[in-house]
């Protein structure tokens, strides 16, 4: 495969890289919605929406990776790759790079906005076990 077809590859999994995370930034804003309004079917719903996605999304890691290696940026962070790419590929990957860059903070800002969701749920629900009765018959077995 030439470098220019190798290239292309790479440019379309950033892309699908990006619109992956945005369903999956979608699927968490979501998942914060149901979980506020204590919302269980849904949860569990959303939590398989997004395994498909999630294992997409990690192909597309392992070929972007790949892809990578064939042209010579193993390991290189995005901003690395752009110092060593000509002025037209730097023009095509900048805004790609930009976009998963965006999408990705989205998502980890979505992830920590349900993870917050859930922890105040997960003490509501504690609270509420905390204050139950223990029945009579259970209350000898209890040390």
């Amino acid at each position: 495969m030439s470098d220019s077809a190798v290239f292309n590859d790479f440019t379309e999994v950033l892309s699908s890289q990006a619109a992956v995370v945005k369903k999956l930034v979608k699927l968490e804003q979501d998942f914060s919605v149901s979980a506020s309004e204590d919302d269980p079917e849904k949860l569990d719903a959303l939590v398989k929406e997004a395994q498909p996605d999630l294992l997409n999304f990690r192909g597309l890691e392992k070929k972007r990776i790949r892809l990578a290696d064939q042209l010579g940026w193993k390991g290189l962070r995005f901003s690395q790759i752009l110092s060593q790419v000509s002025e037209d590929q730097k023009l095509v990957l900048a805004p790609l790079f930009e976009e998963l860059r965006t999408a990705l903070h989205s998502l980890s800002d979505a992830q920590e906005s349900a993870d917050r969701i859930m922890r105040v749920r997960l003490n509501d629900v504690n609270i509420i076990i905390a204050n139950q009765r223990v029945p009579k018959p259970f209350q000898d077995t209890l040390a």
